[in-house]
């Protein structure tokens, strides 16, 4: 493999030599000695691909500073203004920013990985004219202070201090965006909620909206995400980062970070929406859960641009997000998981909304109707397609049920059929399905779940199917396009007084093989269905209380819960599936019962067990 330019300039920094372009050429500065014919033929055999490399870095100056809060806790912070023809442009531009958890640079090679690297799309946004500046957020990365929670209240605040900070700047034109993906997608919406004046613009890539209903939805913990995720913090708050300028005590700060709280402690111990945080006594569901600050998001009046994609795990949070704000937003749903999604596209939803909002370049992005999203396996040239809400008005539902098979398609522990409503010509007959729970059913560790904490994301679930109760359809005479969410209806028993059911709803090739699309859980004792706080599209909303819980009946009862919303064309010749399981070991905290449970899904007109999907009408 030849060696990368990167690592080629490295090795010629290790020996002293300085590099650097010219007008097109290459010039350098070297002790005596070090620059050997050898050296200087590989060189001139790489000239247009080190010239091609430098001009690229060399396209915006790198500062660091320290930026003080109003308690006097300083945040470290990367400015990044654009140079035209090697010099930095003086003239005030708009600055966007990012309020990083993930440190805002990392050691990496001897040498500096910053955001502008992690996240080349970035640099579009410099070559158009923005001044980029990243800041580590209280108690992580180079920052001062410590953090006793996550999405305290202290650091949108936070945000507000450092957004005005920005906009007084002689560089600056005091019109301010912000950026940033997960964690930082979710902190530029509460720091909106504190409406900085100058804020005028954010672009959320990617943000929850309701804490207990991802940490534990359906009332199953999804502990392997809280670990994971908060072992990554917590080694990222207790190893030495990249320091900000005039920090040579970074080793001072790291020991501050480690009094951070520990995430997966902390989210572990609150098993009810309403649980009590023991250290501040707070019930942090409540207390810092993003969709509290709704009021006050809508209040500021900031344009949203919310970014997403269909196997992200917050898509259902980005569609409720876009469903209850009143400010001026759009809405964008790519083919994307949370960690794997287009640097072109992303770049351009960018600048689109910066140019409108901050530059107030008329674009035509208001103009437009405001939901975007890509339609999975629509014909070549037909993927994207727009909607003036969410979800899309023209969508209709249709209710495929449950019947005794066998379809024929999979060694599963009952090989049931999945026959639409309207097509049956009769009610499915009463009955029940048995299942003895397996407790070595997964979707693997490289789900969607696994792939928001950075560790992959690639279905196969032909495995897990046979290990589930399945559904499957005849094979599809015409493609069948479903987008928006689909409802899971499951009546149930068992020979314990709980127990949780994962459904996947799923597209089986022709080969046999079963594809992911989209999935629900549910555990049983928290079936109870209350009102939500906000508009909740109509869909189930589970309390989570605990006195909201209840056990098994011995009469069949009957669970209902919401999958994340999809775009996706079924395509003629395969088949749909639904499965049910009641673990997912690699993913979700089941705990393990003794005697093992032994459920059973009821199906027929007493106890319609159905799966409801949003299909939109052929074109």
């Amino acid at each position: 493999m030849s060696e990368s330019v990167v690592d080629l300039l490295l090795s010629l920094r290790a020996q002293g030599i300085a590099l650097w372009a010219e007008h097109g050429k290459l010039r350098f500065d070297a002790p005596a000695g070090a620059m050997t014919p050898a050296l200087r033929e590989r060189l001139v055999a790489r000239r247009a691909q080190i010239v091609a490399f430098l001009a690229e870095a060399d396209l915006a100056e790198r500062s660091t500073v320290r930026i003080a809060m109003t308690d006097g806790v300083g945040l470290a912070a990367d400015l990044y203004r654009p140079k035209r023809e090697g010099v930095v442009t003086e003239e005030p531009l708009p600055v966007v920013w990012c309020h990083e958890r993930y440190r805002r640079a990392e050691h990496v090679s001897g040498g500096v990985l910053t955001k502008l690297d992690s996240q080349p799309w970035l640099k579009e946004l410099l070559r158009h004219g923005y001044v980029v500046a990243v800041v580590d957020v209280r108690g992580g990365g180079a920052s001062e202070g410590t953090r006793s929670v996550e999405f305290d209240p202290q650091e949108a605040r936070d945000a507000h201090t450092v957004t005005e900070w920005l906009a007084e700047q002689p560089w600056s034109t005091g019109r301010v965006g912000m950026f940033g993906m997960s964690y930082s997608g979710i902190g530029q919406l509460l720091a909106a909620g504190t409406a900085p004046p100058h804020l005028a613009a954010i672009v959320p890539q990617m943000a929850m909206f309701d804490l207990y209903a991802f940490l534990r939805p359906g009332g199953v913990f999804r502990d392997d995400f809280a670990r994971n995720w908060g072992e990554t913090v917590r080694r990222l708050d207790t190893e030495a980062g990249v320091a900000a300028a005039g920090d040579p005590d970074i080793d001072g700060l790291v020991a501050e970070h480690r009094l951070n709280a520990r995430v997966f402690e902390q989210a572990a111990a609150l098993e009810f929406r309403d649980s009590t945080d023991r250290a501040s006594g707070l019930a942090l569901y409540e207390h810092i859960n993003p969709a509290a600050a709704l009021a006050d998001i809508s209040a500021s009046g900031v344009p949203v641009c919310h970014l997403t994609g269909w196997y992200d795990v917050w898509v259902r949070d980005t569609t409720l997000w876009y469903r209850n704000l009143t400010n001026p937003q759009r809405l964008v749903i790519g083919p994307w998981s949370h960690n794997k999604w287009s640097d072109e596209d992303i770049a351009r939803e960018h600048l689109r909304w910066y140019d409108h909002w901050l530059k107030g370049i008329d674009n035509g992005v208001t103009d437009e109707r405001p939901v975007r999203y890509f339609t999975m396996s629509a014909p070549p040239g037909t993927e994207w397609r727009t909607a003036s809400r969410w979800p899309p008005p023209h969508v209709r539902p249709r209710a495929y049920h449950f019947h005794e098979g066998p379809a024929g398609t999979v060694s599963s522990a009952n090989d049931g059929l999945l026959l639409p409503e309207d097509e049956t010509g009769a009610a499915p007959a009463d009955g029940a399905d048995a299942y003895e729970v397996d407790y070595s059913a997964t979707t693997g560790r490289t789900s969607r779940w696994s792939d928001g904490y950075g560790g992959g994301f690639r279905y196969d679930l032909t495995a897990n199917d046979r290990k589930a109760l399945t559904y499957t359809s005849p094979v599809l005479t015409e493609d069948l396009e479903v987008t928006g969410h689909p409802l899971v209806h499951l009546w149930v028993t068992s020979t314990h007084p709980d127990g949780e059911f994962f459904v996947y709803l799923e597209e089986v090739d022709e080969k046999g093989d079963s594809h992911y699309v989209s999935e629900a859980v549910i555990r049983a004792s928290h079936r109870g269905l209350g009102t939500p706080p906000y508009d909740g599209m109509g869909l189930p909303y589970h309390p989570g209380t605990a006195e909201s819980v209840a056990p098994l009946p011995a009469e069949p009862v009957e669970l209902v819960a919401d999958m994340h919303p999809t775009s996706n064309v079924f395509v003629a010749g395969r088949r749909l599936r639904i499965s049910v399981t009641c673990c997912d070991r690699d993913n979700a905290q089941v705990p393990r019962r003794d005697p093992v449970p032994v459920v059973r899904v009821h199906r027929g007109p007493g106890h319609p067990s159905r799966v409801v999907l949003p299909v939109a009408p052929r074109l």
